[in-house]
């Protein structure tokens, strides 16, 4: 159940075609063998779980192992695809990210920041101090766990450090009604001092192999999108496409290459990072009125170069192949209730 290798490793993979697709209907979860195929059920419905979808993630992603990992009740849990009923608890958590090994993953946990960071002048908005603590998949106790200074929210993991948003101050109102202005950082070992600052007045989109993406929260123009090279330490404007800026956030494949994300046309925009361009795709599908994130409307997951979009209102499923910008399409809609997700799935 492994995911393909990213661009360049072991050949090119960018004509081969997702399979083993594992789908979380809201409630049940079933495997494709294709696009096409008939959905094969492999969790169930449990008992009086009707009106329920007792196998719901939050933020679920395969990692290269195989796993797929997200949140479920407070904790951090692991999953064989196949084998969706038995998760297993790596910890409590509220968030996670993947290692930038891909193999295993952080979970980060909150304290309030009353008691935690009680004698420090923060901002209003620093409402949580984080602790970020490094687990492998098969639940092994952990021997990482780094609490992170207050006004420092990590929030990926680089081939330099992780990566974190620190809140510099307030913006939007007093209390409660604060909004955080945040620059993106990356940290020593530690968690505890900022190395570096990639950007200021400044929110994460994503961020994988060599490149972080991010966006101007000060910018009311296009251009508002911008590219951080880890390993050479630039920033860059995105890749401009032909109708306009990328909005929201968007979706970066594992290895760093290909960034897919919405443009105010409600087209999407495959950006290539390495080569600097962008290439449109215009979707029977789009994302929903009024929103621009990807996931508000889809489920989402890569498999190699080709990204596969659940359509949560309709059930559509297609297939984006980013090196060639082309499409396909399941024939026919999958049956989904409350918040389908796509979990995993393979092109190996």
């Amino acid at each position: 159940m492994a995911t393909a290798c990213g661009p360049g490793e072991d050949g090119d993979d960018s004509q081969s075609a997702p399979h083993n697709i594992v789908v979380n209907l809201g409630g049940e979860v079933a495997v494709l063998d294709d696009l096409n195929a008939t959905p094969r059920v492999v969790g169930p419905r449990p008992a009086g779980a009707e009106n329920a979808d007792a196998y719901h993630l939050a933020s679920p992603r395969q990692l290269a192992s195989g796993q797929v990992i997200g949140i479920r009740d407070g904790g951090v849990v692991s999953i064989e695809p196949r084998k969706p009923g038995k998760a297993v608890l790596l910890g409590q958590a509220g968030a996670w990210f993947p290692a930038a090994d891909g193999k295993r993953l952080w979970a980060v946990t909150e304290e309030p920041a009353d008691t935690a960071c009680n004698g420090l002048d923060l901002p209003q908005s620093v409402s949580t101090r984080y602790t970020v603590t490094l687990y492998e998949t098969s639940g092994r106790p952990s021997r990482t766990t780094l609490k992170a200074a207050c006004g420092l929210r990590p929030v990926a993991d680089t081939s330099q450090g992780l990566l974190a948003l620190r809140t510099t101050g307030d913006t939007g109102g007093g209390g409660t009604g604060a909004r955080a202005v945040t620059d993106i950082v990356l940290l020593n070992t530690r968690a505890d001092t900022a190395t570096e600052t990639v950007a200021t007045n400044a929110s994460v989109a994503a961020a994988a192999g060599n490149h972080v993406i991010w966006r101007d929260d000060t910018c009311d123009k296009d251009n508002c999108t911008h590219v951080y090279n880890i390993e050479k330490r630039k920033n860059a404007s995105a890749p401009s496409c032909k109708d306009g800026d990328t909005v929201g956030v968007g979706t970066l494949d594992p290895s760093g290459y290909w960034y897919v994300s919405a443009l105010r046309t409600n087209h999407l925009a495959i950006l290539d990072l390495n080569e600097n361009t962008c290439q449109e795709q215009e979707l029977d599908t789009l994302p929903a009125a009024g929103s621009s994130d990807l996931d508000q409307t889809f489920g989402t997951a890569w498999s190699g170069p080709n990204l596969l979009l659940l359509d949560q209102r309709s059930g559509a499923l297609t297939s984006v192949n980013a090196p060639h910008n082309t499409t396909d399409k399941r024939a026919e809609p999958l049956p989904v209730v409350n918040q389908a997700q796509i979990w995993s799935a393979s092109t190996d």
